[in-house]
């Protein structure tokens, strides 16, 4: 914007100096009173012929063309008669033209210095944008339940709302909340999840009961859903479902990039959980 802003008013006053440059520097010419004279003389000259014409055809009498021909002389003598000049001469001045091509635009720009605004065509500097905070998002979070407090036929905000205390760890909160949005909850796969993690975290029997039914209505409408997988395999886990539990991890770890540091803690988890089952088979014996 800066640079376009330049070249417009450069154009400008380029275009001024150039116009009245040219005024100054063409040469001499003669008023326009001057040139009035030149036509009524070529007028009346013109009135003369005629006159001359119309005695040779019969049309005035001798008389008549007399006294026509002393009135066009007498306005031929007043036309004659140089007047007072109350024209003026146009000079060339080139010198002047110089002047004028230096000094008007330098005279422009510094006039503009002095009562414009250079600043306000300069975009301000990029500024830095604050990182958030953990406060921050905890004033969101309140901003949150207030509104869906006064409004609370509102699913996909008390979804938000338990994410958001999910992720503070109000695992109480959290709940209540998924609770409120049942309706956006029993179609998305990730959502029945963080639901099944947030009970289990919130109560003393863990997955036993309806977190483990989540869990299924999770993977019947998606049975690759990685955190689902993730949960299903600590839910079979906690009730010493190892063949189970194995089973899930290996379908999770099958979605994984092979190189990945999440491949490598579900291969971990897997081994560990087959040495459980070893030892349980073990004890047993």
């Amino acid at each position: 914007m800066n640079f376009i802003f330049i070249l417009i008013a450069a154009l400008l006053a380029a275009s001024v100096t150039l116009w009245l440059g040219l005024a100054l520097w063409r040469g001499p010419k003669l008023d326009s009173s001057l040139e009035h004279h030149a036509v009524n003389a070529r007028v009346l000259r013109d009135q003369l012929a005629e006159l001359e014409q119309d005695r040779a055809n019969g049309i005035l009498s001798l008389h008549d063309h007399a006294a026509a021909q002393q009135d066009l002389q007498r306005r031929v003598l007043d036309e004659a008669i140089p007047t007072k000049d109350t024209g003026l001469w146009r000079q060339s001045s080139k010198p002047a033209a110089i002047t004028l091509a230096i000094v008007l635009p330098v005279a422009a720009t510094l006039s503009y210095l002095a009562l414009g605004n250079p600043a306000a065509i300069t975009p301000p500097p990029a500024q830095s944008i604050p990182a958030m905070t953990q406060a921050d998002v905890q004033a969101m979070v309140d901003s949150l339940a207030a509104r869906l407090a006064r409004n609370p036929d509102d699913p996909t905000g008390w979804l938000m709302l338990g994410r958001s205390y999910r992720y503070f760890e109000k695992y109480e909160d959290a709940a209540a909340a998924f609770s409120k949005a049942a309706t956006v909850i029993q179609s998305d796969p990730l959502a029945l999840s963080e639901y099944a993690e947030t009970l289990a975290r919130s109560n003393q029997a863990g997955f036993k009961g309806e977190p483990t039914q989540l869990l299924e209505r999770a993977l019947s409408l998606n049975p690759r859903e990685p955190f689902a997988l993730t949960l299903a395999g600590a839910a079979a886990l906690e009730r010493q479902d190892y063949p189970a539990a194995i089973d899930y991890w290996q379908q999770l770890f099958e979605l994984l990039p092979p190189d990945s540091d999440a491949a490598q803690a579900v291969e971990n988890t897997i081994k560990r959980a087959r040495r459980e089952q070893a030892e349980a088979v073990t004890s047993e014996n």
